[in-house]
């Protein structure tokens, strides 16, 4: 009797925007993060020892520890309040193709959930480095690992791409994830791309978007090197996070990827409640 975490994958942008290079399919990495690599371990003895217990269960469930929770001073009673989302349940918010532009197409390498379990509570890692910042799960950048998630991608014929993912977090990591997120943006006002092999500088402007209260926040990312542009958003419901990467060779440099995430928080509010 054992439990297999699902781990999330970055896509890297490998083409569709720089004019220097042919286009050609992004290159995929497995995220691999050391916490559920870790969670995959600890989940596997509390499994055996709820099978030589003798204690009846439901097939594919496990007991253990309830979750702990930060102190009312870190913890927002909405953050509290807010049931954790599994990665099924997740996955159903997302968008779905026909809200896109025609020609989009799913991606199926770079669409997975968390499934059924919650990952165990782990420890805040470092923030990760702004060329995160150019991948389909740039949430990493926060160095906050969630106890579930969702994501999905869609690829257009020109290479486009829109790519969608939700975190759920315990406590007050979805605050701690948003103002990490904010502090990366900031801190990689200019940065400098060497994936390539030559290097290719990238800038990133960003700011709240209005009306949303502090709750959501863009970063636009361009460089001289590129043909249109990539929009970032994060938006924070409760205690899930929605990030969102919408690279297009247009000149609106994505700009519909607000649009996009406001539908999905519209579908995660009605899924907390």
């Amino acid at each position: 009797m054992y439990f297999l975490l699902a781990r999330r994958n970055d896509w890297f942008r490998t083409g569709p925007r720089i004019l220097s290079r042919p286009a050609e399919r992004p290159v995929m990495t497995p995220r691999t993060p050391a916490a559920l690599r870790a969670a995959s371990l600890m989940l596997l003895p509390l499994a055996l020892a709820a099978c030589s217990s003798g204690t009846d269960s439901a097939a594919g469930s496990v007991s253990t520890k309830p979750a702990a929770t930060t102190s009312p001073a870190t913890a927002s009673p909405a953050a509290k309040a807010a049931r954790l989302l599994t990665g099924d349940k997740l996955r159903a918010v997302l968008l779905r193709g026909d809200v896109l532009p025609k020609g989009y197409r799913a991606n199926a390498d770079a669409t997975r959930d968390s499934g059924l379990e919650l990952a165990p509570e782990s420890e805040d890692g470092a923030p990760g480095a702004c060329g995160a910042l150019e991948q389909t799960g740039w949430i990493r950048i926060a160095g906050i690992e969630s106890a579930a998630f969702a994501q999905g991608d869609f690829l257009n014929p020109k290479r486009e791409e829109f790519s969608q993912e939700v975190d759920t977090f315990r406590g007050a990591g979805a605050q701690t994830v948003m103002t990490r997120i904010q502090q990366a943006f900031t801190r990689c006002a200019h940065f400098t791309d060497s994936d390539s092999g030559a290097p290719v500088p990238v800038k990133v402007k960003s700011g709240p978007i209005a009306g949303s209260n502090g709750q959501s926040i863009k970063a636009v990312l361009t460089s001289d090197h590129w043909e249109g542009g990539t929009t970032l958003i994060a938006t924070r419901v409760g205690n899930s996070v929605i990030t969102t990467f919408y690279a297009v060779q247009s000149a609106d440099l994505g700009a519909a990827g607000v649009a996009f995430t406001e539908k999905i928080a519209k579908n995660l509010t009605i899924a907390q409640r």
